[in-house]
């Protein structure tokens, strides 16, 4: 639940465009990883920095804190990946471009990756943490539902840090971990993270539901059992939990407007 949209999300800019429309610059663009569909940028932590990913009609745009891993999450073919630096205002200029190809067997395994959004090692406490929660658990959906108890019985939404928030804001794991609090935007990194360490894929989604009036952020988690993606929204749950009103887990889709998916 936002007070505010984040910037990523609404971000109209132009790109002042050097006599050079695009190059490459292998230093700046890690294609490594590029098999478990991840660009890694190598550029030095700048506010007036951000990402561009394009694919067809689609963009999406990131502030870039530091060097970070970004999702290629639309499907596969053809990406521009390209780093802008701000010039005044809404004005940005063209640092670095490339043009980069996908090509995934299972772009399901885009969301078992660690990137700017969701950021998690297998050496965090909370990363530790989801792999005890798990230890009983015959399948992916019995995953869930322990990693989802966990989230909703002892993450408390946090009024304040929501009226403050700013546009540039990234989620903390370890932070809303170890203070137990966080806005909707942490309860799905947090979520997303433990359920990515443990071999789940998961979706960190924005966009807007009937059962929240401000812009909001949940997950889609694919159970391999059943081959399918279901909608799941912890924090709105928590806050049923709290009021001792009923919830159930899994969502209807039909409630919910993506927007964007990371």
């Amino acid at each position: 639940m936002y007070k505010k949209m984040f910037v990523f999300t609404t971000l109209i800019i132009s790109i002042i465009l050097s006599s050079i429309v695009s190059f490459a610059d292998t230093s700046i663009f890690d294609q490594s990883n590029l098999n478990n569909g991840l660009i890694h940028i190598n550029f030095p932590s700048n506010e007036n920095a951000k990402v561009m990913i394009k694919k067809e009609n689609t963009k999406y745009f990131y502030n870039l804190k530091s060097n970070a891993n970004f999702p290629l999450q639309l499907g596969n073919g053809e990406y521009t990946v390209a780093v802008l630096e701000k010039v005044q205002g809404k004005k940005y200029k063209l640092i670095a471009s490339e043009k980069i190809t996908l090509q995934l067997k299972n772009s399901n395994n885009i969301f078992l990756n660690s990137v700017q959004m969701i950021d998690w090692n297998p050496n965090m406490d909370v990363i530790k943490k989801a792999r005890i929660l798990i230890k009983d658990a015959k399948n992916d959906k019995e995953k869930v539902a322990a990693i989802y108890n966990y989230i909703i019985n002892n993450i408390n939404y946090d009024e304040a840090k929501a009226k403050k928030v700013s546009t540039n804001y990234l989620p903390s794991i370890e932070n809303t971990f170890k203070t137990s609090k966080g806005i909707c935007y942490d309860y799905a990194s947090l979520f997303a993270a433990m359920l990515r360490s443990v071999n789940v894929p998961t979706k960190l989604v924005m966009g807007r539901t009937s059962n929240v009036p401000t812009y909001h952020a949940w997950n889609q988690v694919y159970l391999k059992d059943t081959n399918e993606w279901v909608t799941i929204d912890t924090v709105y749950d928590a806050c049923l939990l709290k009021n001792n009103s009923p919830y159930t887990m899994i969502k209807s889709k039909n409630k919910y407007t993506v927007e964007k998916i990371y």
